[in-house]
């Protein structure tokens, strides 16, 4: 195949499905390193595409016209030098002189080495954002490459990182692999009518998502890859949207009187929004088909009242309902709470987690097998092979984004054709509703329930602790109660862990500790005497996350905040001002984007679409448990058009 970078002849050429180990340069250590990110054949290679590109501007000196451009410029170094911070950090600064004699700064933060790794002498290629400081040039987040690059065209192109491999040498790899395999042998399968316009042939394609000659050529090239991604996910997404469809299921109807019922065994009265939900959930009961439904909303918003709702539809007629929930804690709560509104009436509700087995063993899974109306609480031990449901309705699956698919289809499949209720109290960017849950019709509550309020974030440094600590010390002195949540346990003495941050903030305030890997009845015993009032300072870990539910807590505080997603900070929040006073949230640490996005708004919906174009679609919503981190052109943010062209193409083709 003839590349930009030259020919190989036929009689070299490699197989498409052909090991890595196959290429000059690549051993046993770097294919495992390829493999962590998907890579295992040269075709995989050349389909690592890349992360995002930008327009870029070849100079041979730094000028004034290209100040704020992007930019490519040729430099032998002149001189390497580093300086060291407070920290233990360090700040290497290597100048390059360029063509006429012009010299130009590249800065890189904490990594001494590098000091090595640019001789005197040693002319390279550096492309960055151009600046002007005073009458220093420098390159802002440089990128230094080896002369022996050749990068090709007006276009810097920015691969997903793999551990414990350059970028550079990556690049040198795909290039080798563009020149060495014999693409021909590539059959593309046809695109559904309507589609064809973004047919081309594969090698040029690949050509021009590695070695573009411009924007414009890179682009048109992802958007045929996109659209042969959206393809495959939609394909998969209709087929089973019309097995659904297709499926007979147990019919759950709700007439005047049971619907009476019902809402008297929930102790408010449900918002606007709960009450519309919950409709629509009863009269997808009610069949034909079986349901299967997403419910999202954000923090406060009462997705689980709306649940328990359709699961007293199915209970009332001796059905079973199997909840999974994402941790111990939080099935625990469900079903301490569930059994107070369900008290005195025909209804067993059951606990079912991997303690509770450990502890009973068969005896925890042969309760299910029992007659009458379940509703089952649990955690992963509800999907184990043990775990049988005779006459389960409904199943509902909790943070439907800590599961994904295959787990929320072995709890369906436990039963014979139950409907499927999901929940997720991250809200989804429409991009991804439509690929992630397809196949599923979508609910959303947006408003929360009277008397739940707004929760400010704001950001603090982590050498002002004090200031916290005084924080904490008025919103106790005020009456209120105070999450501080850390990043690990810390029982190995972790900086930041929660033991540790426990022990110091007992020294100050009536403390307690919770995390996972403490006793069910341990973890429950601290949250009792936490709600009662007992301690006024909770510590614990991510544990708390979601379906805490404490009126009297007015304050979190997040110990570094910036090892945490912008879905869990935002989650994190929710855990407070749900009484009657206003809730606040400090996030402790560094100001990162997912930090600033978190202080800037608190609408769940604005902060997913954030999320979404701070961390990319690979990454969001736990996607790689669906299939969904193996997108490597298309872009949810961005290609909301053409995923709607595919679907509407796979559609139709479906219906010929």
């Amino acid at each position: 195949m003839a590349t930009r970078g030259g020919i190989e002849t036929a009689a070299h050429l490699l197989a498409p499905e052909a090991q890595l180990l196959g290429l000059p340069g690549i051993g046993p250590a770097t294919a495992r390193r390829l493999a962590t990110a998907g890579v295992h054949t040269v075709l995989d290679l050349a389909m690592f595409f890349p992360r995002r590109y930008l327009a870029l501007q070849a100079i041979e000196a730094p000028q004034e016209a290209a100040i704020g451009s992007l930019v490519r410029c040729a430099g032998t170094v002149q001189a390497v030098r580093s300086v060291w911070l407070p920290g233990r950090r360090a700040m290497t600064t290597v100048v390059f002189a360029s063509t006429g004699g012009a010299t130009f700064e590249a800065q890189f933060f904490n990594q001494p080495w590098l000091r090595k790794a640019y001789p005197v002498g040693q002319r390279r290629l550096v492309e960055g954002v151009l600046e002007s400081k005073g009458r220093r040039w420098t390159m802002k987040s440089a990128r230094v490459l080896p002369v022996a690059a050749d990068p090709a065209g007006e276009v810097q192109l920015r691969y997903p990182e793999v551990e414990g491999l350059s970028g550079p040498r990556l690049q040198q790899w795909i290039t080798m692999c563009l020149q060495r395999v014999d693409w021909s042998r590539v059959v593309l399968p046809p695109l559904p009518a309507g589609l064809a316009e973004f047919d081309a042939a594969f090698a040029e394609l690949l050509l021009a998502m590695h070695q573009p000659k411009d924007v414009a050529e890179h682009e048109r090239a992802r958007r045929h890859f996109a659209v042969r991604e959206a393809v495959v996910l939609f394909v998969e997404v209709d087929k089973a949207r019309r097995a659904r469809a297709q499926r007979a299921s147990k019919t759950f109807p709700v007439d005047a009187a049971l619907a009476a019922r019902i809402l008297g065994r929930i102790p408010f009265v449900l918002s606007a929004d709960q009450e519309q939900a919950v409709r629509t959930l009863w009269q997808q009961l009610a069949g034909p088909a079986a349901m299967g439904t997403l419910v999202q909303g954000d923090v406060g918003t009462g997705k689980t009242a709306v649940a328990i709702a359709a699961a007293l539809a199915v209970l009332a007629r001796g059905g079973q309902v199997a909840f999974l929930a994402p941790t111990e804690l939080l099935a625990e709560q469900h079903c301490a709470l569930v059994t107070k509104w369900l008290a005195g009436s025909d209804v067993k509700v059951v606990l079912l987690t991997a303690a509770q087995k450990q502890t009973l063993g068969a005896a925890a899974t042969q309760v299910l097998a029992r007659p009458g109306a379940q509703l089952v609480f649990g955690t992963h031990a509800l999907l184990s092979g043990d775990a049988t449901f005779p006459r389960l309705g409904l199943a509902i699956v909790d943070e439907q984004h800590r599961f994904g698919v295959q787990q929320r289809m072995a709890l369906v499949h436990k039963g014979e054709n139950p409907h499927v209720l999901v929940m997720t109290a991250t809200p989804i960017p429409r991009t991804l509703a439509l690929t992630l849950f397809g196949d599923l019709d979508v609910v959303t509550l947006r408003h929360k329930p009277q008397g739940h309020r707004t929760v400010r974030a704001v950001q603090q440094a982590t050498e002002r602790w004090p200031r916290v600590q005084r924080s904490i010390e008025r919103a106790v002195r005020r009456g209120g109660r105070v999450f501080v949540v850390c990043p690990a346990v810390g029982e190995d003495g972790e900086k930041g862990g929660a033991v540790l941050v426990q022990q110091s903030l007992a020294k100050r305030f009536r403390t307690t500790l919770v995390h996972g890997r403490q006793s069910a009845s341990d973890r429950q015993a601290a949250l009792q005497c936490f709600r009662e009032g007992i301690y006024d300072v909770l510590v614990g870990t991510t544990v708390l996350e979601v379906g805490v539910d404490v009126p009297d807590a007015t304050l979190i505080v997040v110990v570094a905040a910036d090892r945490f997603g912008i879905a869990t900070l935002h989650q994190l929040r929710g855990r407070v001002g749900r009484g009657r006073r206003r809730g606040l949230a400090i996030l402790c640490g560094p100001r990162t984007d997912r930090i600033a996005a978190v202080c800037s708004t608190t609408d769940g919906f604005l902060l997913a679409e954030k999320d979404l174009a701070i961390r990319g679609s690979g990454e969001l919503m736990g996607t790689a448990q669906s299939g969904f981190s193996s997108l490597r052109a298309l872009d949810p943010t961005a290609d909301m058009e053409l995923l709607l062209r595919v679907r509407n193409a796979v559609r139709e083709e479906a219906g010929r």
